[in-house]
């Protein structure tokens, strides 16, 4: 087995990319204003935000690392993000991500990164899989490939319209299948969704996976719902 030991290369800065963002610019995924070339964030977010690198478990105990709670402004750009057609977001979120992967799997040599697939539908209608772009950008930052391992072969509603924890197991359970099975044997493999809130989809997607018995599976994304306690 061959392993790829973490460390982050950023984005190179060239003549022809600056060239580009003359014509797509980079963006503050917080507020979306325009920001020069290579910067994650505008200045004025920089001031606001708290990088607090949230660990938790999706559906059936795998490891999972977040790095901003599902709220304000992180929330507007996880929206914007999946529903407005900002790809751009791509790389400034997984670079943020991968500060978060690098502090919580510190040990970890993945050899392979994936993601949580759309239903052929939905990937019709919104015509991008955002967690597949994390995962492309995310394997350049990390120097880990990143492959297409599941199929989401049920037509599910959206989890965020379902309000019982119970109602959202099941509205994925069975939803996805493995492409090659023998792709994922012995293999560390990192999991990347948008948010985990329930972690039920997360869940369901780690557990397929682990079906294949890979070494480990573990799981990150960019946001995670907070539940509040008093």
């Amino acid at each position: 087995m061959i392993y790829f030991y973490m460390k982050i290369t950023d984005r190179k800065i060239t003549l022809l990319y600056k060239a580009g963002c003359a014509f797509l610019p980079d963006r503050c995924p917080f507020c979306d204003i325009p920001v020069k070339p290579g910067e994650l964030y505008c200045k004025d977010c920089s001031k606001k935000l708290k990088f607090i690198r949230y660990k938790t478990y999706a559906k059936g105990g795998f490891d999972c690392t977040s790095v901003f709670p599902y709220t304000g402004e992180h929330k507007a750009a996880v929206t914007r993000f999946k529903f407005n057609n900002r790809k751009q977001y791509a790389y400034p979120m997984a670079r943020m991500m991968a500060d978060s992967i690098l502090k919580n799997y510190p040990e970890e040599e993945f050899d392979l990164i994936t993601y949580v697939p759309l239903h052929k539908q939905r990937h019709r209608t919104r015509g991008y899989n955002q967690c597949k772009l994390l995962a492309r950008k995310l394997s350049r930052i990390l120097g880990i490939p990143y492959k297409s391992t599941l199929i989401k072969t049920k037509h599910t509603a959206p989890q965020h319209t379902l309000k019982k924890p119970a109602d959202r197991e099941k509205n994925v359970k069975g939803a996805f299948r493995v492409i090659d099975k023998e792709l994922l044997k012995n293999k560390r493999i990192l999991l990347l969704d948008d948010i985990i809130t329930t972690g039920y989809t997360l869940g369901e997607c780690a557990s397929t996976l682990n079906k294949c018995k890979p070494a480990s599976v573990k799981c990150a994304t960019f946001a995670i719902t907070v539940v509040k306690t008093t």
